[in-house]
């Protein structure tokens, strides 16, 4: 696979808007890649100013309604220009037009990868459907608990399991998809807490659930204790940036975490806001969560109670600590 493609598509479009025409019902085109093959459009209608994207079918089938998703913030657009028919999205919310400059990149990288004209439809229609969770959710960025939560379990994927099992870090990645723990492979499960707080620490335990090792392999709490540092240097977009170096060996692993960046809210778009502030390490631990372990679970609630947060002092925790080499060993020799 080559590399994400860099396009200025806002740039493409403003190049758009300057062209003349006389003509409103006509699609204006600029192809996102000035190489022959499959490519995708950028594109403007003359009569109403819409920015789109557009894949010409070359004979691929158009795809049936019932196959499109449910648009927000953007709109189907099947529209036959030149004789040639087009399928791709239009932006109808303005306000999102940052995130419309990511979408349209991603589309073309992945539109460029497809081996055939069918499977661009496919690849198409499925990024349009988890774009259009990402819009669902109308986010205009990550909070600051967000970023730092992010950016725990990214450092926790570069330090500790990229080095231990490769590639296949990325696919037991679960956190995005909204998995009650971050980390899940078929010998352990694993969820990553951060904390700025002074003695005594404490993290936030999300539910009932999220240390519950009920249906676990085996369940493991990492746990990182940060200083966060106004222009310091690990930032959360260079952490991402560290992960997609350390992928460069893994092309599949490297596309996975791609869109696992976008379920959990993160564009590149977006850096900048997050480029002020960086995290230190001041120390980290792992514990085992086991019978005896301080926690709520589901089953031991009242009937009627759920969705139940709490805080989890660590230090009634210590009788849990395990070594890192224990963990690891527990995600490359199961018992």
């Amino acid at each position: 696979m080559s590399e994400p493609l860099t396009i200025g598509f806002s740039a493409l479009w403003k190049e758009l808007e300057a062209s003349a025409g006389a003509d409103a019902s006509r699609w204006w085109l600029i192809r996102c890649r000035p190489t022959p093959g499959r490519s995708l459009f950028a594109a403007r209608e003359a009569g109403t100013g819409r920015r789109a994207v557009l894949l010409p079918l070359d004979g691929a089938q158009q795809p049936a309604r019932r196959q499109w998703p449910e648009f927000s913030a953007l709109a189907p657009a099947c529209v036959v220009i030149d004789g040639v028919p087009h399928i791709g999205a239009t932006l109808t919310e303005p306000r999102f037009a940052d995130v419309f400059d990511a979408l349209a990149v991603d589309l073309a990288w992945r539109v460029e990868e497809a081996p055939t004209a069918s499977a661009a439809v496919i690849v198409l229609l499925g990024q349009l459907r988890r774009w259009q969770r990402f819009l669902a959710s109308a986010r205009d960025g990550l909070d600051p608990a967000a970023q730092r939560g992010l950016w725990g379990e990214l450092h926790f994927l570069h330090t500790r399991l990229l080095p231990l099992v490769g590639g296949a870090a990325v696919t037991g990645w679960k956190g995005p998809e909204g998995a009650h723990q971050d980390f899940q492979f078929p010998s352990a499960w694993i969820e990553v807490k951060t904390t700025l707080a002074k003695q005594p620490q404490s993290v936030r335990i999300a539910s009932e659930r999220q240390l519950d090792d009920t249906l676990a392999p085996a369940l493991f709490l990492h746990v990182l204790a940060l200083e966060a540092h106004e222009g310091g240097a690990a930032t959360l977009p260079a952490e991402v940036a560290a992960v997609r170096a350390s992928l460069s060996a893994w092309p599949e692993a490297r596309e996975n975490f791609e869109d696992a960046l976008l379920a959990a809210g993160y564009l590149d778009q977006h850096s900048p806001r997050y480029g002020s502030v960086g995290y230190a390490v001041r120390q980290t631990q792992d514990y085992r969560v086991a019978p005896g372990f301080p926690r709520i679970v589901e089953t031991g609630l009242p009937n009627g109670v759920g969705e139940v947060g709490y805080a989890l002092s660590l230090a009634a925790c210590t009788d849990f600590a395990i070594p890192p080499d224990a963990l690891a060993a527990a995600l490359v020799h199961p018992a």
